[in-house]
């Protein structure tokens, strides 16, 4: 029996074919979020959303949203994740590992693992705030401290809630469809690539976690998403499935949003964008991470006991169909 061609592709072309979808899925979803806005919208909110300019419409936010949805996430990593898996298995399903059962106690130590994460990602969060590059490099620091201005403009402007229903639609928005369409992307495509490519988990990790960190070029935020991208990693590698990861992800962005909503609301006196330590402590993050350590080794150790695990290159081949 003759091995179709695709099974013979090899992974450094899977890795450039992904790239081109991504790309491709970007352009398409831009173009279809542009004629949905102009079908519910008009015509005349088109170039407010394109430059990111809020022309005091009260319908602007959400043409934004529609926009930031479908162009900026959906068709640009959950879209062409799938078409590739579709393309690449023919099973996006057993590609993706959809499927495969998770105990519920993994789900209870993922949510763990989030809550040991949070003060170490807020810990590394303000040092990566505080780095200063050397004085030849001024100029290229000023650019990113003032595209981390954009960013942080852009995020208030999305996550500007009034009331319960903005909430749940800016956690939609920002927590649960980034979160899914970027775990089938990243972990479901990517890290699948890099372990057949290195045949190591902990080199596929940390190289999908810094592809992950510096995609969003967020660079003064590249540290504590570089971290949070290792333990999405580890987490989908040691389960065998996308969802402790996409859960793991969607529990980040979404407390994200709401400490966002409740300092709005002024129920919190916290403000998100202070880049204020939580805690003034720092015996209180070295416990924290310690404990986050911990919660992963435990994640790994039952996962290990349930011969949940994928860890190499040979059997992922054989898992996803590809020789």
């Amino acid at each position: 029996m003759t091995t179709p061609a695709y099974m013979r592709i090899r992974p450094w072309q899977h890795l450039l074919y992904l790239v081109l979808l991504a790309f491709g899925c970007a352009i398409l979803g831009v173009l279809i979020s542009l004629v949905v806005i102009r079908v519910i919208y008009g015509s005349a909110m088109v170039m407010p959303v394109i430059t990111m300019t809020d022309n005091g419409d009260p319908h602007f936010l959400g043409a934004f949203r529609i926009f930031l949805g479908l162009g900026n996430t959906l068709f640009t990593f959950f879209v062409s994740a799938v078409v590739f898996a579709q393309f690449i298995s023919g099973e996006p399903q057993r590609y993706f590992r959809t499927r495969t059962y998770v105990p519920p106690v993994l789900f209870l130590v993922t949510v763990a693992i989030m809550v040991f994460m949070l003060p170490v990602i807020d810990i590394t969060a303000y040092f990566n705030q505080k780095m200063t590059l050397p004085a030849g490099l001024q100029g290229l620091e000023k650019w990113i401290r003032d595209a981390e201005k954009q960013n942080e403009a852009v995020v208030k402007m999305v996550l500007d809630m009034k009331n319960t229903g903005d909430l749940l639609l800016s956690v939609f928005i920002v927590g649960i469809l980034p979160a899914l369409s970027e775990e089938f992307f990243f972990r479901g495509c990517m890290q699948t690539i890099f372990m057949r490519w290195t045949k190591n988990v902990h080199a596929t990790v940390w190289i999908t976690a810094f592809i992950f960190s510096f995609i969003h070029f967020e660079f003064l935020g590249f540290v504590p998403r570089f971290l949070l991208g290792a333990a999405l990693g580890y987490v989908f590698a040691w389960s065998g499935s996308i969802w402790p990861s996409v859960l793991l992800h969607c529990l980040n962005n979404s407390i994200s949003v709401v400490g966002y909503y409740l300092y709005q609301r002024k129920l919190i006196a916290a403000d998100p964008d202070s880049n204020t330590p939580m805690f003034s402590q720092m015996w209180v993050y070295v416990v924290c991470a310690i404990a986050a350590v911990g919660v992963m080794l435990l994640f790994r150790k039952i996962t290990i006991d349930k011969h949940l695990a994928t860890d190499n290159g040979e059997e992922l081949d054989q898992a996803v169909h590809i020789d």
